[in-house]
This record gives structure tokens, sequence and C-alpha cells, in this order.
């Protein structure tokens, strides 16, 4: 593509860079217009002598085409190419569930041509139905097909770019330990706010038990609960998990689970354990669960509930992002004052 003035009478044919106004700041045509003969005599007599036009090559693809075929190159399961013209194409969630990104596949995309970008939402990120996912944009009037069809291989190389991974309903039961005195206080706080985050992501909570905080006990519950054919359990208590070897771990590895990980760098929610019995995840739950705002449970429950068994690598990666707004409830909130 070439661009730049040419004199009016050459510039039919061409595409327009810029809109274009009379004397009194009327539009006559507008940026990307085909120009025409009819055209040039309209702006003869309004005084142009000359425009700025950008001049298709027979191997360039239009900006509208070539918006398309990377939109479609880049679109997985569960994810709709819609294209509304002006050099775009919009990829929009036709699922509930969090983002798949090939993150790699996304930068070399982004490197073939500078006329061709593509932004996305981060990575994991949870959309519903009609969210928009990532948006194409041909920055120039065209591009060369050969640049399109670079982006089309790369595409197919790291299939999927972007797709969305559909929730899968699943039971859950949730485990709550600590002394008898304590138990309404402790069912009160915590039974509530794992309801409502699993029903909100298609789930339900099946059954909620409470039991004394030791191992023997939590060891048991966790073996029930699996037993009667949980796909996910919660726990949660008096205390937090403060060490690998504390009494939730322990119980895990009493019922026959195993640990993958604990502690997340995300806060709130740093005391996270994340552990499985057979396929079935088994989360000890940090303190911040209790409250409605944002924190690593959000981060961890839609992934598990789209099927994705996570492992140490995939919490670690959490860091990046992973300081959250406060939760002002909790006993020890951030010190915002300055020393």
């Amino acid at each position: 593509m070439k661009f730049g003035s040419v004199p009016l009478e050459d510039a039919s044919g061409h595409i327009l860079a810029h809109k274009l106004l009379d004397a009194q700041g009327r539009k006559l045509l507008g940026k990307g217009h085909h120009l025409t003969a009819d055209d040039l005599v309209l702006l003869g007599q309004h005084g142009f002598r000359e425009v700025i036009v950008a001049m298709l090559d027979p191997t360039d693809l239009h900006e509208d085409e070539a918006a398309l075929r990377v939109g479609m190159a880049l679109a997985g399961g569960s994810v709709r190419v819609k294209a509304p013209g002006v050099g775009r194409a919009n990829l929009v969630a036709e699922q509930h569930g969090p983002l798949r990104l090939n993150v790699l596949g996304l930068e070399r995309l982004n490197n073939i041509d500078q006329g061709i970008t593509i932004a996305t939402l981060r990575e994991h990120t949870l959309v519903r139905p009609g969210d928009l996912l990532a948006l194409v944009k041909i920055i120039p009037f065209a591009v060369p097909e050969a640049r399109v069809v670079d982006v089309e291989a790369t595409a197919h190389e790291h299939a999927p770019i972007l797709a969305v991974r559909p929730l899968q309903p699943r039971s859950v039961g949730l485990i709550i330990s600590g002394p008898s005195h304590a138990q309404q206080q402790l069912v009160d706080s915590f039974g509530e706010p794992v309801r409502h985050r699993v029903e909100t992501l298609g789930s339900k909570l099946d059954d909620t038990v409470y039991v004394d905080h030791t191992v023997p006990a939590i060891a048991d519950a966790i073996r029930m609960q699996r037993e009667a054919g949980r796909g996910l359990i919660l726990l949660a208590g008096i205390s937090a998990i403060i060490d690998r070897e504390d009494i939730v771990p322990k119980a895990l590895e009493a019922a026959g689970g195993g640990l993958v990980h604990f502690g997340v760098p995300v806060d709130p929610g740093s005391l996270l354990m994340l552990g499985y019995l057979d396929d079935v995840p088994v989360i000890g739950a940090p303190g911040c669960i209790k409250s409605p705002k944002t924190n690593v449970i959000d981060w961890i429950l839609p992934r598990l509930f789209a099927g994705e068994r996570l492992t140490r690598a995939d919490l670690v990666a959490m860091g990046h992002g992973g300081l959250l707004d406060d939760i002002s409830e909790r006993p020890m909130p951030r010190d915002s004052t300055d020393e």
C-alpha cells in the first residue's frame, strides 16, 4: 500500500485518508471513502486540488477482510467473531467461564506486522456470554495478504489463541473445624459467603459439616465428602493454616490426599492450601473467604470448576497482579501509613 498526497485528477479509485470539510465546516466525504469520478468533481468545486489517499497494491487485503481473517484465526472454543467494519473484529464469549489465552502465541502474533494489533483481556479472566474478549484492529487501510497468512499460520501453530473454558457444575462440600463453643459463629461466618460464591459459578454447596479442629476429625470428614460424590471440598476453620505441617494439610494427607502447594503470592489470600484427593480438589481456605471482596478464592474456583487441574506453577504465577484491594475487616489489614 502507498500512502500520500496525490493530485485530485489521480485520486479516483483510491481510499480517502482523512475526512474532508467544506468552507462552512460541513462534511463532504468521510475517512475511508473510495473516491469516484463524481467525488473528484465535488471536491474540485470546493477548491481542492490534491488529497491524501491510500493506494492499495494487488497483493494487499482491505482492512475489513484482514480483520475478519485474523479474528477467525484466533478464535477457539466458545468464542464468536463479529466484524463491525472499520478494520475491526471483535471476539466475544459464548460461555460463562475463565478465559484461556496463549500469551506467548499472542506476543508472536502482535510482532508479525505493526499494522495488525490484537488486544485481549488478561488470561483466566472470568467472562460471561457476550463479553468482549479481544479486539483485532488493522491500523492502515490495508495490509499485505502475506502478513495475514503469517498470522493464520502462527495462530494455528499455537492454537487455540483464545478460548473460553465453560464452567462445569459440581457438588461442593464445606468442612468447618473448631471448638464446639464456636460452632454457630463459624458456620454463620463461613457458610453464606461460600454458598454465594459456589452458586454464582453454577455449582451447588450440597453439604456443610462442623468437626473438631484435629487431624483425625478433619481427615474423616474429607473422606466422607469424597465418598458422597463431592466434586470439590473446601476446608475452613477457627485457625488459618500457618505451615505445611499444620493440622489441615496433615488431615488431607491422612485422608489419602496429596498437597499441591501451600502459600500463594496473592493478597488477600496468601494462606491458601491446594491439594487433591484422587481427582477431587481440596482447598484449605484462608479467612478472607468470608469477605465478599475479590480475593484469592475468586481466582481459584472458576479454574477448578472449569476442569483445570492446577499445579504449583499455576499458583506461583498468580503473583503477577496478585496484589488485590485490601479487606479492612481482617484482623491485620495492611498499614496504609507512611513511615
